[in-house]
């Protein structure tokens, strides 16, 4: 499950659309909070058809300012609690069972809005008895090293920030890092502490653009792992784990944590980007076949043989795992058929619905 927020700052220019296109084809997020439309909410019909996204609710404008948004994927299961002018509550439940609350938020500068919006989410907090998400623009910072440049925030304003995420139980996720000559980190991920022991590896990134002087924030998993059968026979994790475990100083916890560490990046790496050196390869063999023929061509096309043949063998095991199909051992491959009996699978073990006797 992915979570994107921006502050767009008007997404009634047709080049901010295409640019909210291209953060979602890019980043692929499952749910969408947009706050600053600055539009009537009749107008996001056809902004959410361009963005082929199946749930939205929007909030009209006030005027040139405010407005906001909430939009959603097909087969993400949303159900909206409340809303204002301030904020979005909905109810999420993700695949593995997870129900989450998940608020866009959108924080106020004038004292007398901060002061509602900060009530707002008290009142959301009460209603609140699952794990609990906040995305959007708080307006506010925690401390001075969240601002470069300017002028200084007031100590009463971040102390009141972070009296109210200390009094709702939030934890800041955002890591957020920028280069403008002045940078304030308005925009944030917070989350409740059990949120987090549920969904450990959560973590949100920074994500470029170029329409708005708010940067849009992604709230997704960490690099994480599990142990694949196609794993075996690598000696490049072989490196990896033996550099690790034949170290003679760290406690157990603290290898097994490097090892977690260590591998998700490389198994993110190395095997997301399986398909596209499959295909760089038959394109080489392809243009190798079809040009001259010499002892280093020869050569050449043995090479890339032999290591399509390896990658196809890596591609199979993978999919053989996660289609979970025992009776079928050996054969010609079979990479197609592990693919769509584990796509079956997961659209198999999905509840849409449910109905009673009414």
């Amino acid at each position: 499950m992915k979570f994107l927020s921006w502050n767009c700052r008007g997404v009634g220019n047709p080049a901010t659309v295409r640019e909210l296109k291209q953060l979602l084809v890019a980043n692929v997020p499952d749910i969408i909070f947009l706050c600053e439309t600055k539009i009537n909410s009749n107008g996001f019909h056809r902004i959410r058809s361009l963005c082929r996204m199946e749930g939205c609710l929007a909030m009209d404008s006030d005027g040139k300012s405010g407005g906001l948004a909430l939009l959603w994927r097909d087969g993400i299961n949303v159900s909206i609690q409340n809303y204002s002018k301030f904020h979005i509550d909905s109810l999420v439940r993700l695949e593995d069972d997870v129900v989450l609350r998940f608020t866009g938020f959108y924080g106020q500068s004038d004292p007398s809005s901060r002061l509602q919006a900060w009530n707002m989410l008290r009142r959301v907090h009460c209603s609140v008895n699952e794990g609990w998400i906040i995305g959007g623009d708080f307006n506010a910072i925690l401390n001075d090293s969240e601002k470069e440049g300017g002028q200084r925030k007031p100590n009463v304003l971040m102390e009141e920030f972070s009296n109210i995420l200390e009094e709702l139980k939030l934890v800041d996720t955002n890591n957020r890092e920028g280069d403008r000559l002045v940078k304030e980190r308005l925009d944030r991920f917070v989350a409740s502490e059990n949120i987090l022991k549920k969904l450990p590896y959560l973590a949100s990134y920074i994500v470029r653009q170029s329409k708005s002087d708010h940067e849009a924030i992604l709230l997704g998993h960490r690099f994480w792992f599990r142990y694949d059968t196609c794993w075996a026979e690598d000696q490049e994790l072989k490196d990896i784990l033996t550099s690790i475990w034949s170290k003679k100083e760290g406690t157990l916890l603290e290898k097994m944590k490097l090892t977690r560490d260590k591998l998700g990046p490389w198994q993110y790496n190395r095997f997301r980007k399986l398909k596209y050196k499959i295909k760089w390869l038959e394109k080489e063999i392809s243009r190798l076949m079809d040009g001259r023929t010499n002892a280093w061509t020869q050569r050449l096309l043995k090479q890339a043989r032999g290591r399509l043949g390896h990658l196809y063998d890596v591609e199979e095991k993978y999919w053989a795992l996660r289609a979970q199909s025992q009776w079928l051992r050996e054969g010609d491959r079979n990479t197609r058929y592990f693919h769509v009996r584990a796509s079956r699978r997961r659209r198999k073990n999905t509840i849409s619905s449910l109905k009673d006797e009414h």
